[in-house]
């Protein structure tokens, strides 16, 4: 990896840290400043937000990162794919309102306890989510790690000063408060912005010459944005949901916070993994479009490595500090045992290599499939978790079952996947570098290089 590589990826995993950091800030300070129902209230908002935000509109975001790096390796001109993107986004964005809309009464009168201007500022941070999602995507396409991990620190660093502002300036109303994380959101999606118009002339340039490259190659797909946004939806309820039932199930109040805890814990690699996964589907689709089918395995393998090496940070950590963090940093009152920690861990590892499959598939175009593996792994996580065993062995053997079920459909899919590229590499087309730099290439942007170089079959 070179330096500038290594600079990209610690500047995503910075970006990354300080939107997980300024989440916590956010619903562990309302817990200061409010009376418990309007704490409650807060957290409530959290998990409506994003359930409506990375849970949907993900899905944006990597749709318009797909048809970006498409557009770009093959030397288009990206208005085309950007404008059919937003639309479909509009399409998302309205969905997402409505469901809101449609789940209002019962929000605002129990979750929300009664705030309607809580109501108000999801529905404003689920447009604003769908704003720096289409721009996050544009980023990504565009092998731009620089700005993709501007955006991210313009959300957490923005959050957190907002946030910080609300506890000093001492109490204020629970919707200004709240007001605050739609405000990083838009801090998000400006500073993204504001790269994406950087790279302006990368975007409207027109193209060379599409004829000679293929006139039927298109960044096809089967299923389209709303089996994406169902994929990305069900991956998060495979997440999270286990802590639901659990808590439910359970009649021991700590060990349910313990075992939360531990799930969130043994989840942190998955959580820095996530733009790593933004950059492979962009070096993906550069391959899938140039015809380059060793590259494109190669960048699959290097996906996994990826993830297998975060999965070894990870259980090193548990190991040596797991009940340690959950003892002092969670406050827990009830251990884990270390084999549910690794069990936790090894799901984990499941789930990012389910990632990286995610990834490959939806380079190729196979929304379909993507979406058919995350519901099957739903069904096998809802299935085990209403077993009469023991909620929280039931809870660990479900998040493993779940991840391998989803993996296993993946890899199956993408082995009979019939649209992988011809075997020819071409000889002048310049590959895109994966983990991503942080250079500026806005002057030469990865898509330059001449068309006829590369004749997808």
């Amino acid at each position: 990896m070179t330096g500038g590589e290594q600079s990209g990826a610690v500047a995503l995993a910075v970006g990354t840290v300080l939107v997980g950091a300024a989440g916590y800030a956010f619903v562990a300070l309302a817990g200061h400043l409010f009376v418990p129902s309007e704490a409650a209230a807060v957290s409530a908002l959290y998990m409506v937000v994003n359930i409506l935000g990375p849970g949907v509109f993900l899905a944006l975001e990597q749709e318009a990162s797909r048809r970006t790096a498409h557009a770009v390796a093959l030397g288009r001109s990206l208005r085309e794919s950007l404008v059919r993107t937003s639309i479909r986004g509009t399409g998302l964005l309205a969905a997402g309102l409505l469901a809101l809309v449609a789940c209002a009464p019962l929000l605002v009168e129990d979750a929300l306890a009664g705030h309607s201007g809580l109501l108000a500022v999801a529905a404003a941070n689920t447009a604003l989510t769908a704003m720096m999602s289409l721009v996050r995507g544009v980023l990504a396409g565009l092998d731009d790690a620089g700005g993709y991990a501007a955006s991210l620190g313009a959300e957490g660093i923005g959050r957190l000063l907002l946030v910080g502002s609300a506890w000093v300036a001492g109490p204020v109303p629970v919707t200004w408060y709240a007001a605050t994380f739609a405000a990083g959101t838009g801090c998000s999606a400006l500073i993204g912005g504001l790269f994406v118009v950087r790279r302006r002339r990368a975007m409207v340039r027109p193209s060379l010459g599409d004829a000679a490259v293929n006139a039927g190659s298109r960044p096809e797909m089967s299923g389209g944005l709303p089996s994406l946004a169902v994929a990305t939806l069900l991956s998060y309820v495979i997440a999270n949901l286990s802590v639901v039932i659990v808590t439910t199930r359970l009649h021991d109040a700590a060990l349910a916070a313990a075992f939360a805890a531990g799930l969130l814990l043994t989840r942190m690699p998955m959580f820095v993994f996530s733009p790593v996964q933004a950059f492979l589907l962009t070096a993906l689709t550069d391959a899938q479009a140039r015809a380059e089918r060793r590259r494109f395995r190669a960048a699959v393998r290097k996906g996994m490595a990826v993830a297998l090496a975060f999965g070894a940070a990870g259980l090193l950590g548990v190991l040596g500090l797991g009940g340690w963090a959950l003892r002092e940093l969670f406050g827990t009152r009830v251990p884990l045992s270390t084999l549910t920690l690794v069990c936790l861990v090894g799901s984990t590892v499941l789930l990012m290599g389910a990632q990286v499959l995610h990834a490959a598939l939806v380079a190729r175009g196979r929304h379909r499939e993507v979406a058919a593996s995350w519901l099957a792994g739903a069904v096998v996580l809802v299935a085990v978790l209403a077993s009469p065993a023991e909620p929280v062995a039931a809870a660990v053997a479900a998040q493993a079952l779940a991840g391998l079920t989803v993996a296993v459909g993946m890899a199956w899919a993408l082995s009979r996947s019939s649209t992988a590229p011809g075997t020819r590499e071409p000889q002048r087309a310049p590959s895109a570098p994966w983990p991503p730099s942080t250079s500026d290439r806005a002057e030469n942007p990865r898509g330059s290089f001449k068309p006829n170089s590369a004749q997808p079959r």
